[in-house]
């Protein structure tokens, strides 16, 4: 059967050769011994009688008989006009598309930051039919969503409902009651998988309504009894559920000081005695791991890092996954804690006066280097030692010998060899770091003789728990059990 195409000019015929040969290997693969046979005699007849042919009748005779087969080997695919412009309207139809699409999820996100905001306005109403209204709107808003946020996809998740909530917050209180331990297990890990399933742009939200709920009782009673009490039960399960919901709530601002309502640590304190408690690695590590190093952007925690020892744990832990395979997420959220931690005004005051400390912070963190540790760590690591390159550390950068064997390990990093195109990104990206942050500032305005290093600007916490725009990441891992 001829092709609509089929008197292609002899300037693009496809090789013919190449196409006895795809076929011959197809005979080969489907066992067609016979057929094959008889097809490589065909080919040696005809190569034959081709010579006994002259070129022009060889010329017609293929552009005759030429089959669809050669448009499949056919090297010119130009697009017609038509195609380019279909494609150019294409384009233009996805990029307005996306700024629909996006400009429904900045208007339902707003939609819900209303809606929250009449919630608490409910609670000095006292009318029964603004909560049912607020309610149905609330639904209604949830539903739209799901269209907005899957991209027209059915599927798709919506905030807890105040009634759904309330549930289990009154289940939670009754489970603690009759000291039923797997009633609160249920009850937390529900809510958690409720958190979960919220689209990323809503999880803010969600925080918000569970501090509103205040479902740990914290800011009712002025207390942490209850959430301290549920820490405290020696049950494995139980932590794996409290810390994980813990977790969700640290992942704002807000949700730290509800946390630490009126500057109390005691839940920051619980969380680090359980993290040493538990084995390297472990599901509930990770999740102390996790809240700590949300909890560290808030400055007025760090001092119970400190007095905790937390700086010589996370360095030990360190050590330890040298020789010895441990979770990456514990090095990276354990390292990323370390950075912030020792980032803190109060910290470097607390360095300053334990200079022997201090010394070996600093060697412990430049042998680091040299060791074969993810480069998210390593990141990390060279981050902390940026905020330790000041002259109030002089003393100890001379004596571990700072400056050269900084400059001893970008020469050394520049010249190790990448595996792929990502080894070579993350390799570019540290010796980009190491470039901005020990780099001599410039002193050419600058008459003091003093010359510091370049040090990332105060704000720029490390954020561990969120994506590039910002969207809450909540933790999952394959090898949790409930």
């Amino acid at each position: 059967m001829k092709s609509a195409n089929s008197n292609l000019p002899n300037s693009i015929q496809p090789d013919q050769n190449e196409i006895n040969e795809y076929i011959k290997e197809y005979l080969r693969y489907s066992s067609f011994a016979n057929t094959l046979e008889c097809f490589e005699a065909e080919i040696k007849s005809k190569q034959v009688s081709n010579k006994m042919l002259n070129k022009q009748q060889q010329q017609k005779q293929i552009g005759d008989e030429a089959p669809r087969l050669f448009q499949l080997f056919k090297s010119d695919n130009t697009k017609t006009k038509r195609e380019i412009n279909l494609e150019k309207e294409q384009k233009a139809f996805n990029k307005k598309y996306q700024q629909i699409l996006q400009a429904g999820r900045q208007i339902f996100s707003v939609s819900i930051n209303l809606l929250q905001l009449l919630h608490s306005l409910k609670e000095t109403a006292k009318n029964e039919n603004l909560s049912e209204t607020l309610e149905n709107y609330k639904i209604q808003l949830g539903k739209y969503h799901k269209v907005i946020i899957n991209e027209g996809k059915p599927e798709g998740t919506e905030l807890i409902t105040e009634q759904v909530m309330h549930e289990h917050k009154t289940k939670l209180f009754k489970n603690f009651q009759d000291k039923h331990v797997d009633g609160m297990i249920e009850v937390l890990l529900s809510l958690r998988v409720n958190a979960l399933q919220i689209a990323p742009e809503l999880r803010k939200n969600l925080v918000y309504e569970l501090i509103r709920n205040d479902v740990f009782n914290i800011e009712a009673t002025e207390k942490f009894d209850f959430v301290v009490h549920l820490l405290d039960i020696n049950n494995q399960s139980l932590r794996h559920a409290i810390t994980s919901l813990i977790s969700v709530i640290s992942s704002t601002l807000r949700g730290v000081e509800y946390l630490t309502y009126n500057g109390n640590m005691i839940i920051i304190e619980k969380i680090i005695k359980i993290l040493k408690e538990q084995e390297n690695g472990s599901v509930t590590q990770r999740f102390c791991l996790a809240i700590l190093q949300k909890a560290s952007i808030k400055d007025t925690v760090i001092p119970t890092y400190v007095h905790n020892e937390m700086i010589q744990w996370i360095i030990l832990l360190i050590q330890k996954s040298i020789n010895t395979k441990i979770h990456i997420f514990c090095l990276d959220f354990a390292s990323a804690t370390l950075a912030n931690v020792i980032h803190t005004p109060y910290t470097l005051q607390h360095l300053e006066k334990q200079g022997r400390f201090a010394h070996q912070v600093m060697e412990q963190l430049l042998k680091f280097m040299k060791e074969q540790i993810q480069v998210s760590v390593l990141m990390h690591v060279l981050i902390c030692l940026s905020y330790l390159s000041k002259e109030n550390f002089a003393k100890q950068m001379e004596e571990c010998r700072f400056v050269e064997r900084i400059s001893e390990f970008v020469e050394y990093y520049s010249v190790i060899n990448t595996e792929n195109e990502a080894a070579e990104i993350d390799k570019k990206t540290v010796l980009d770091l190491c470039a901005h942050m020990f780099h001599p500032k410039d002193t050419s305005l600058d008459n003091s003789e003093t010359v510091e290093l370049n040090e990332l600007k105060t704000e720029d916490r490390i954020r561990e728990y969120e994506n590039e725009q910002g969207e809450l990441i909540f933790e999952c891992f394959q090898d949790e059990v409930s």
